[in-house]
């Protein structure tokens, strides 16, 4: 039950202007990270570089600002809404090098050994067949040329102490990942991905994110009750079992005594031999 849109089945979280506020704290929770991480892959000026899956464009945009000067960003997703909000946000900030293509993991539509980076955030965990995304993506890179993937699993949700409602979502999001043939724990299993599109020495760093208080604390009922209808859909749950969880949910995030772990990241890069 997780976040980017995909090609194999309806997204299961909103889209457009009723998903910006969580796609704004997504990127307040995992975009220090990823900042980081692709600093540490080697992002710098002058680079052409895409992302795939890259909703919003929040993490583009950043990236547009360190490929400067003389680099460029392509962001690829398959929803025309988040594609639309992107590029109005990308203009109003003045943004010249950052531009936007509908498409989605398996065909993305950009050109073949062009790109220096490519990069995707929470995208493998809602594909089918994350190779073929893998394979994709690959295909996209120079010789030489940088993948970069962060991908979470639901092993690394939980609180402490045990709570129930956190129990549950993660029992509810692996029985809805499942009747759509996604892996919930797709994350753990990077490493060896790359190893098996031909990157043969990937580096890797789990990221686990822990939470006393803030609206950071409220990222899962949020998501929960956006996902509500796939989650019904999938008969995962009920309406008035996910309206206990929330409620339960809402309460942990005003109790500072009760640890959240929020989430596990994987993250791995690559150059491509």
């Amino acid at each position: 039950m997780q976040n980017e849109h995909h090609p194999d089945k309806p997204y299961m979280l909103a889209t457009g202007k009723k998903a910006v506020s969580r796609l704004n704290l997504s990127e307040r929770i995992f975009g220090p990270a990823t900042r980081r991480l692709l600093t540490a892959a080697g992002l710098g000026s002058g680079m052409r570089v895409a992302e795939i899956g890259c909703g919003i464009g929040l993490t583009a945009r950043w990236m547009s600002s360190q490929v400067s000067p003389g680099g460029s960003v392509a962001g690829v997703d398959s929803s025309s809404e988040q594609l639309h909000i992107g590029g109005k946000s990308a203009a109003e900030s003045g943004t010249t090098n950052l531009s936007f293509h509908e498409g989605n993991a398996y065909e993305t539509g950009l050109p073949r050994n062009c790109f220096d980076l490519v990069y995707s955030r929470f995208l493998l965990c809602h594909l089918a067949d994350p190779a073929k995304a893998l394979a994709e993506m690959s295909s996209l890179l120079k010789r030489g040329g940088i993948l970069v993937c962060e991908d979470h699993d639901d092993g690394g949700i939980f609180t402490e102490p045990a709570t129930r409602a956190y129990k549950r979502l993660v029992e509810i999001s692996d029985a809805v990942n499942r009747s759509h043939g996604l892996d919930s724990y797709i994350g753990l299993k990077l490493p060896r991905l790359f190893r098996e599109a031909g990157f043969s020495q990937p580096e890797a760093k789990v990221n686990q994110i822990a939470v006393l208080r803030g609206v950071e604390k409220r990222f899962w009922e949020l998501t929960l009750r956006e996902a509500a209808p796939t989650i019904l859909a999938a008969d995962a749950s009920t309406l008035e079992e996910l309206d206990a969880i929330c409620e339960e949910m809402r309460k942990i995030a005003q109790d500072e005594s009760v640890l959240l772990m929020l989430a596990r990241v994987t993250q791995v890069w690559a150059r491509k031999p």
